[in-house]
């Protein structure tokens, strides 16, 4: 992770904790590991009870167990209208590249068919969003409701390997939802995009997160830069051919955003 991400983490520590905070979050932090089993059992359960949209997406914001969080990084607004377009497709194949901290991936999950297989990739100590320890992984797992199926990839998205991995997990199926939110540099989301677009079926959703250019006058603008990355370059050379819809709410730092193509 770039040594501008660290200190974009540290400000969100104090942000959110205080010095107070902060100082049981140390205390607490190398507990975890253990912890995260019960937490995990915990989560499936409030899983299972979530209906809907909202019910969903406030579940992922405000879970907390022990600090095991899953907190998406979404604007809620620009990610309900999204999400409106995921419930009626109803995807029994997803793909998401870009796991971080899980709550996208809990939400989208949760409006997948009952039987859905729900994939995700992640880069260990990636520079966007710092990819997930290993004890992690049953918290992920949890997204599963009863019948659905969730295989976490912890590799590199480029690699032709993990690439083959989704293929053989399809097998002679397609993606209903690619959902792209990865590499932000601009070779980096174009190769997501170039490598897992073949697998999305006519008429599924790829959608990309991170669209919108921050504000040049904004006070925040070297921290949403880089956030957003170079996203906002790709996704404005696809965006008309592709008749790509957007998802931009109101903001003083002009960042984030969705934008959606259907195949």
């Amino acid at each position: 992770m770039s040594s501008a991400a660290v200190v974009i983490r540290a400000r969100r520590g104090f942000d959110r904790y205080g010095w107070p905070g902060l100082a049981k979050e140390a205390f607490v932090r190398p507990l975890r590991p253990a912890l995260a089993p019960i937490a995990a059992r915990r989560l499936h359960e409030q899983v299972e009870r979530a209906t809907g949209i909202d019910q969903l997406i406030n579940l992922a914001f405000e879970f907390d167990v022990f600090g095991i969080t899953v907190s998406p990084g979404q604007v809620r607004s620009e990610f309900r209208q999204f999400l409106e377009l995921v419930a009626e497709l109803r995807p029994r194949r997803m793909l998401e590249i870009g796991t971080a901290n899980g709550g996208s991936l809990l939400v989208l999950a949760g409006l997948c068919a009952p039987d859905a297989k729900i994939m995700s990739i992640d880069l260990p100590d990636g520079e966007f969003g710092g990819g997930y320890p290993s004890w992690k992984l049953p918290i992920y797992r949890a997204f599963a409701r009863a019948d659905q199926q969730v295989e976490l990839l912890r590799g590199d998205s480029h690699d032709p390997g993990s690439l083959a991995k989704v293929d053989a997990l399809l097998g002679d199926d397609k993606l209903d939802l690619l959902f792209i939110d990865g590499d932000h540099t601009y070779d980096g989301v174009r190769r997501d995009f170039e490598m897992y677009s073949p697998l999305v079926r006519k008429g599924g959703l790829i959608a990309f997160h991170d669209i919108n250019p921050p504000n040049p006058q904004s006070s925040t603008t070297d921290g949403t830069r880089l956030l957003v990355g170079e996203v906002p370059e790709y996704w404005a050379e696809i965006r008309d051919a592709h008749n790509g819809q957007e998802f931009v709410a109101p903001s003083e730092n002009g960042c984030f955003g969705l934008g959606v193509i259907r195949t």
